[in-house]
């Protein structure tokens, strides 16, 4: 537009040129006269219809995008999550009803109106997304068609006015940030005391926050997986998966995703496999970017260099292993859970039995580097009374076996002042009766709990 603007004041100025020139030629008649300037453009003219009908199209897109047909769905979740939880109280309710053999013919039909609401509901969220589909892939079109015909347009800047205005915006952007990240005085790193957390201690642990299959099937009941605490730079987001392949009791390979979304898609992944001493027991954990576990068929530690991929491996004095001092229920053990790494906001520990401490519970905290001892303590719990444990902030808590459904932390040692209790009750509901693997993370502060094949995850509160 602008370049046409010019033309024309160009030719009004040549114009009044010829016009004034012919004026000062005595004894010729003053004859009218135009001038007429063709310009080629390599491109042509400019697609002014062509931009105005555009600009139409976009805008109208951008209305169909804030339709209201678009919030109707979540409008419908929004209205089936309070439903469900009311749903989830009435059965509660129920369940106590019959708890006390008492059955209600009310309770019974109350759920179903609901259970019926609910799936009239999810009809119609249905429905709605059917419909919004089709209209998001129309609209999907036209965005593709409209980027498309923007590009043509823009050849026309031939300054490139819009093009360099652009990466200006983009320079200040991140001048801006640089600026602000300038600015900010960054906390100085505290090394948290062993047994104490500005948090508070452990007060509940929440339903399972999610909950799914193994990656390798329902013929793998022991296993654990997780995120490294302290990762190594570029895998802050990486999930690992290890499965006991072998009579419940070795693993050969370690399974390493890249983000949450393809740990929970099954999807690309990395298999790292052990060169020499093999995983025995669902007791590892990875920390500072290095799996520890126990050598297999040995009382030893061994830590695998996730980058390296080499090994080194000590003797943990006097522990047992091989099924001696393994985790149990009231029927049964878990299969070579002698040794169960753990980590916390201190570092990386170890939790085994000794003959010299009657078989009974001993934690140490270990050099993650040569996994030297840095300290121990005896506790009076005796191992096979639990069925797992985990660290927090230097406490030791355990757990044992309530019912199919539901898991009881009943038992914690401190490190600091060496309280020990085992008067807790903090229970917590279980996917499936069994649970091989659990492990506090402090980085997010979640438990990662490989139970019966499925993997779950808690949240944790304090106080």
């Amino acid at each position: 537009m602008a370049l046409l603007a010019l033309i024309r004041i160009f030719g009004f100025f040549l114009f009044w040129t010829l016009a004034s020139a012919d004026g000062d030629v005595l004894g010729e008649a003053r004859v009218a006269k135009r001038c007429y300037c063709d310009l080629q453009m390599s491109d042509g003219p400019f697609p002014r219809l062509q931009f105005e009908q555009l600009y139409s199209v976009s805008e109208n897109c951008s209305h169909r995008l804030k339709d209201q047909q678009f919030n109707e769905p979540i409008d419908i979740i929004t209205n089936m999550e309070q439903r469900l939880k009311s749903l989830v109280q009435r059965v509660n309710e129920f369940e106590e009803e019959y708890d006390g053999e008492l059955y209600s013919i009310i309770s019974f039909r109350i759920i179903e109106i609901e259970i019926a609401e609910l799936t009239d509901l999810l009809n119609q969220l249905q429905e709605k997304c059917s419909r919004n589909q089709n209209d998001i892939t129309e609209l999907v079109t036209q965005v593709q068609n409209i980027t498309s015909q923007v590009d043509e347009l823009e050849e026309y800047d031939r300054l490139k006015v819009v093009r360099e205005h652009r990466k200006n915006i983009m320079l200040e952007k991140t001048l801006s940030s640089c600026q602000n990240a300038l600015l900010v005085t960054p906390a100085p790193y505290v090394t948290p005391q062993i047994g104490s957390c500005s948090f508070g201690s452990l007060k509940a642990v929440s339903y399972p926050k999610s909950s799914m299959l193994n990656h390798f099937g329902t013929s793998y009941p022991y296993g654990s997986w997780g995120k490294d605490p302290l990762p190594a730079a570029g895998k802050e987001d990486l999930y690992w998966l290890v499965i006991m392949s072998s009579s419940n009791r070795f693993g050969t390979k370690i399974r390493l995703f890249s983000s949450h979304a393809k740990f929970l898609t099954k999807g690309t992944h990395n298999d790292v496999t052990f060169k020499t001493f093999n995983a025995q027991g669902s007791g590892g954990t990875m920390f500072k970017d290095a799996y520890y576990y126990n050598c297999y068929d040995t009382g030893r530690l061994c830590r695998f260099d996730m980058t390296t991929q080499e090994v080194i491996h000590v003797t943990l004095p006097f522990a047992g292993y091989n099924d001696k001092f393994p985790y149990c229920t009231l029927s049964s053990c878990y299969m070579y859970t002698d040794m169960d790494l753990a980590t916390d906001e201190n570092g990386l520990w170890v939790l085994y039995a000794t003959e010299f401490n009657f078989g009974n519970l001993v934690v140490s905290r270990l050099n993650t580097t040569d996994l030297s001892l840095l300290e121990s303590w005896n506790t009076t719990l005796y191992k096979r009374s639990a069925t797992n444990a985990f660290v927090i902030c230097g406490v030791v808590y355990a757990t044992r076996y309530l019912s199919s459904e539901t898991e009881e932390i009943f038992y914690m040692f401190d490190t600091t002042s060496g309280v020990e209790r085992n008067d807790l009750s903090i229970q917590f509901r279980k996917v499936l009766p069994g649970i091989q693997y659990m492990n506090y993370n402090p980085r997010d502060r979640k438990l990662y709990v490989y139970s019966d094949a499925y993997i779950v995850s808690y949240s944790l509160t304090f106080e």
